[in-house]
């Protein structure tokens, strides 16, 4: 799914325009991205957690030069999935 199709989808579902549908999902991201980079742990009940997690630094081996380079540590976006979420994914019908 796209990000059009997604945005399409809300407005058809809310009963709204899809102008107002993209600026909803805009404003979400927003949100979530500022509440993340401040450390804090953002949870959406019935769909997961997001939260920023430390890669640390680590030694990569290139078989080409039989070198190894160390790669630096980064910040990554970490999501887990609620338990209901899971249940409803996993789910036989």
């Amino acid at each position: 799914m796209t990000n059009k199709t997604f945005v399409q989808s809300l407005a058809n579902r809310l009963n709204i325009s899809e102008e107002e549908a993209t600026e909803l999902t805009g404003q979400f991201v927003k949100i979530l991205v500022q509440k993340v980079q401040a450390g804090h742990v953002v949870s959406i009940q019935g769909f997961g957690n997001f939260e920023i997690k430390e890669k640390a630094e680590r030694k990569m081996y290139n078989p080409t030069t039989k070198s190894y380079r160390m790669i630096p540590g980064k910040k990554v976006l970490g999501y887990k999935m609620s338990g209901t979420l899971k249940g409803k994914i996993n789910s036989k019908k």
